[in-house]
């Protein structure tokens, strides 16, 4: 019996959160969605193609494609997927790479033909198989990310600036927030600008975008401009694996005028202790173990702890 791949609808997204439970029970991937999440992630993102793989009767695998706006002559793509820890070792992962490449390449020869196509995905710290499936398809390890969580306990007590002015996130700001975030990015290694197409729905509009959450420290002498930001998510399956609410920190960010204030030490504490007491039970974020701003001795500083390691790779044709 061979797998039977075939495009994800929304009368799938169940099987496909059963899917992502049963992989997650077995090593964490940093991208389990509910079923509504996956919903909405086919409705709202622009462009994204998730496929799924059948093998007698059931979903055992699937892939999702998030097309990124081509910038600086990179037509850049995000690869997310996995197989069910039950059916490993059949040949399902490598069925499912080769198809979301094949469709990744296909919207690359539509939309940015004359661009090259940087295709990124990540592959768990220690999976020997997910190295050797990535490396045996011309991809080249790149770089590495922990994912690091917080228990909300012995919080250090945030020191704010008297010059700048804190807010909570205010969607009426999103154009000004969304350049901040791509301004405070911009020399951070294959960093791609987020287009209003993919912040809108990723920060506006998702479910799990929590504004009250998310606070910006601005700076009256510059016209209330962005100096520092944090911004928070809640997600129905925590990325740490563990139980009850989790704040998971999408975006810490410095405006290059603002650096070497502490800023993000202290707004992130502020958003702990906020978090914590509007009933969260922990929190999580996604950093590069390489991040040339100094975050991770930031997010240690703030309580976090390292959860697992997952190693990026990168295919540019």
């Amino acid at each position: 019996m061979r797998l039977d791949p075939r495009a994800i609808t929304a009368a799938d997204a169940e099987a496909v959160a059963q899917l992502m439970v049963r992989i997650a029970e077995d090593h964490p991937t940093g991208f389990e969605l509910a079923a509504s999440e996956v919903v909405e992630l086919m409705g709202e993102y622009p462009g994204v193609i998730i496929e799924g793989g059948w093998y007698a009767g059931g979903l055992v695998a699937y892939t999702a494609v998030l097309p990124r706006t081509p910038v600086d002559g990179v037509h850049p793509f995000l690869f997310f997927g996995d197989v069910d820890p039950a059916h490993l070792g059949q040949g399902f992962g490598t069925v499912m790479l080769e198809r979301a490449l094949a469709a990744a390449r296909a919207v690359h020869d539509q939309d940015a033909p004359d661009e090259k196509a940087r295709f990124g995905t990540r592959a768990l710290d220690g999976r020997a198989d997910q190295a050797d499936l990535l490396t045996s398809h011309g991809f080249t390890l790149d770089r590495h990310n922990f994912l690091m969580v917080s228990t909300l306990d012995s919080l250090p007590d945030p020191v704010l600036p008297d010059d700048l002015i804190l807010s909570t996130f205010d969607p009426a700001d999103s154009d000004e927030l969304r350049a901040a975030q791509n301004l405070a990015f911009r020399d951070y290694p294959s960093y791609s600008d987020i287009d209003e197409a993919n912040w809108t729905p990723f920060m506006i509009k998702g479910a799990h975008a929590r504004h009250d959450q998310s606070f910006v420290l601005r700076d009256p002498a510059r016209d209330n401009a962005v100096a520092a930001y944090v911004f928070t998510h809640e997600y129905a399956l925590a990325p740490s694996g563990e139980k009850g609410r989790e704040a998971y920190v999408a975006y810490v960010g410095t405006l290059p005028d603002h650096r070497g204030r502490g800023l993000a030490t202290n707004l992130l504490a502020h958003t702990l202790h906020a978090c914590k007491a509007a009933g969260f039970d922990t929190s999580s974020l996604d950093v590069d173990t390489a991040n040339p701003t100094g975050a991770l001795g930031i997010y240690e500083r703030a309580g976090y702890s390292v959860r697992y390691r997952q190693d990026n790779y990168a295919l540019v044709e």
